[in-house]
């Protein structure tokens, strides 16, 4: 695959996509039992976790625009823009995973009213989507930031600066120019 600006914003919006999905799936099934007390269940999202994810998945689908609505040092700092916040996924996801029976333990905390330990957790694989798409996301960022692309518009958008007389009627509309009235000028 060729290394354009299209195809990286591409694979930028997937990935952030595919961060924004993988968030809001179930990643803890957790079970509490206590004699004399019934048994809580929760299924947790990392988004119910940890929101710093989901922000960062939305500036990452949001600075596709960016990059698209500028040119130059400004692109190129959009791109660095975006290579932070593919490491910021990528950091937060694993401090997500190292720290998640905190998080876990937190939640239970707000569901029962009291810290509780001996709970037992089952744990998905969507993190191990969301680190390689956060990977992706600060690679594109690294791509925009360090490579030149010359983007400009096609020709036939174009204005020939043609003296009025040379100008069909349609050209002249475009211009601003009344084809109507005889030598008008704006």
């Amino acid at each position: 695959m060729k290394l354009t600006l299209r195809n990286l914003i591409s694979i930028e919006l997937l990935s952030a996509v595919i961060v924004l999905v993988a968030l809001s799936r179930p990643w803890v099934v957790a079970t509490y039992e206590e004699t004399g007390f019934p048994t809580v269940n929760l299924s947790l999202s990392a988004n119910q976790l940890n929101s710093t994810l989901n922000g960062l998945a939305i500036a990452a689908a949001a600075s596709a625009l960016g990059v698209v609505a500028t040119r130059g040092i400004f692109r190129r700092l959009v791109g660095a823009v975006i290579l932070a916040i593919g490491v910021g996924i990528v950091f937060a996801t694993a401090n997500l995973i190292n720290n998640l029976d905190v998080f876990v333990g937190s939640q239970f905390e707000q569901a029962i009213g009291r810290e509780v330990t001996g709970w037992v957790a089952d744990t998905s694989s969507y993190a191990w989507l969301v680190i390689p798409a956060g990977i992706s996301i600060a690679l594109c960022g690294l791509a925009i930031a360090l490579k030149s692309f010359e983007t400009g518009m096609s020709k036939r958008y174009e204005r020939n600066p043609a003296s009025e007389s040379q100008l069909t009627p349609w050209q002249a509309l475009d211009q601003g120019i009344d084809p109507t009235i005889e030598n008008s000028s704006r």
